[in-house]
């Protein structure tokens, strides 16, 4: 899902009057940070109880624990949230040394720095828990949207949609072209090096149909034009092959005329204007290769 704040659990004891007046108050300064605050009995839900709180919690990206009370249901609460997120710790001042040990900051817990208030008017209580907010705010490395935008920018470096790594690919993919040689018809890789070359093209083609950025047209049409004369000497040692094949060879030569053409005419159509001279000539040499095969095809005195 979705969402575009930060969610913030509150956990505090319910029905007091002074716990209920603090949350308002913790509540609204969590709001006014741009925070969506979040307390477990205010949101509706369908779900068991405790599991709605632990969900909760997973998708919490800070939490406030007020200790007020002593409630053993806001300890667990903080001591689940404290395994991944920020813990801000809150309590009514007395309890940090409260006669009553039920009351009492329990042991450890106290140890951590805690924003009291002596009551729900307490005025030093608001900037306090503000300077603590904005400093865990400040240092948060847990926010979806942050998350979100650093992996995409992981992916931006590495992807297509990148200008270098387009140049990088399409320089790349022009080298294997070399690898896969024009060997003799008899030797063992004539066919599995044509199905190469031909994946190649292919791959070049989209790679070149990739937005380059607007200050190098000239650049992208400097690869069509060297494309396009790779495309030229493929197609005629394909149809040179063709002519001098057998039947079975023909077969073979023609399925693969038949993709080059495709590839080429197409990459014509980036050089080129339609309607124009060039493009007209180029399209002329195409449809007079398929219509050709077709002949033959139908026709098959050549077998």
């Amino acid at each position: 899902m979705i969402r575009n704040k930060i969610y913030c659990f509150i956990a505090i004891r319910f029905g007091k009057h002074d716990t209920d007046a603090i949350y308002e108050i913790i509540a609204s300064i969590i709001s006014e940070f741009g925070l969506e605050p979040r307390r477990i009995d205010r949101i509706e839900h369908i779900d068991n109880i405790n599991q709605k709180i632990i969900s909760e919690l997973n998708e919490a990206d800070i939490a406030i624990a007020d200790l007020t009370y002593a409630r053993p249901s806001v300890y667990f609460e903080a001591g689940y949230a404290y395994r991944k997120i920020p813990v801000i710790f809150t309590c009514r001042k007395d309890h940090l040394y409260n006669e009553d040990d039920n009351l009492k900051v329990h042991f450890d817990t106290d140890r951590y720095p805690i924003v009291f208030w002596d009551n729900p008017d307490d005025k030093s209580f608001i900037p306090n828990l503000k300077s603590k907010l904005q400093y865990v705010i400040d240092n948060l490395m847990n926010v979806p949207l942050l998350e979100s935008l650093e992996a995409y920018l992981v992916h931006l470096n590495k992807s297509l949609l990148n200008p270098e790594n387009i140049l990088k690919r399409i320089v790349k993919l022009f080298s294997q072209i070399n690898v896969y040689d024009r060997v003799v018809q008899n030797h063992p890789n004539h066919e599995i090096n044509i199905k190469r070359r031909l994946s190649l093209y292919k791959d070049i083609f989209e790679t070149i149909k990739v937005d380059f950025s607007r200050e190098s047209p000239e650049l992208r049409q400097r690869y069509w034009v060297e494309l396009s004369t790779i495309l030229d000497d493929e197609i005629n040692y394909l149809e040179d092959l063709y002519e001098k094949s057998h039947y079975g060879g023909k077969v073979m030569y023609a399925s693969y005329l038949n993709e080059l053409y495709k590839i080429y005419l197409e990459c014509m159509t980036k050089l080129y204007q339609r309607p124009s001279n060039e493009y007209q000539s180029k399209y002329d040499r195409v449809k007079s290769g398929v219509e050709k095969l077709i002949r033959h095809i139908r026709n098959p005195i050549w077998m």
